[in-house]
């Protein structure tokens, strides 16, 4: 069996999209074929097979985020049993997002801080928005509600970013 995992491509990289697969369950993926497009902080790149196979098992479907370190999919001939990836994989999602909330913790400001809740957070309850959306919304303190939606589709990160850099705009 082979695993293709989701490797650091560079120093602070901590998580990638999964954009779409290249490649359906079922079916026989070559060594170095371009299985699935995936979406960092700072490119978008298809991950090439690092084996040959059939395509056994996808762990991570379209828009999921995924930790460094976890397996995206194993390719295997038909008769192999596949190990419990997918708890080695919860495994490895615990860890990282404890790591994320301790680092989110270490960069809180100092001082007084402001305790969301009441109307401002239930009108974001129902909004539309990819993971990498709410925790770029979350970590600039930004409602969901207020960023305009796109046409089709969930708020995306670049619609909280465009948010973002317009209110900035707007402050100077």
């Amino acid at each position: 069996m082979v695993r293709i995992t989701l490797e650091k491509l560079y120093p602070d990289m901590k998580e990638a999209t999964v954009g779409r697969w290249l490649k359906s369950e079922g079916e026989p993926v070559a060594e170095g074929e371009p299985l699935v497009e995936l979406i960092t902080d700072k490119i978008t790149f298809e991950l090439e097979s690092t084996g040959s196979g059939i395509l056994r098992q996808i762990y991570f479907r379209e828009k999921s985020v995924v930790p460094v370190g976890c397996t995206l999919a194993a390719l295997g001939d038909s008769t192999e049993a596949l190990p419990d990836i997918e708890a080695e994989n919860r495994e490895r999602i615990a860890a990282w997002e404890a790591e994320m909330a301790a680092e989110r913790e270490a960069a809180a400001p100092a001082g007084p801080r402001l305790v969301a809740g009441g109307p401002r957070l239930k009108r974001a309850e129902g909004v539309r928005a990819t993971p990498s959306a709410r925790r770029l919304a979350r970590e600039h303190g930004i409602d969901l509600a207020d960023v305009p939606p796109p046409a089709e589709g969930p708020i995306t990160e670049k619609d909280v970013q465009a948010y973002l850099e317009k209110s900035e705009r707007g402050k100077r």
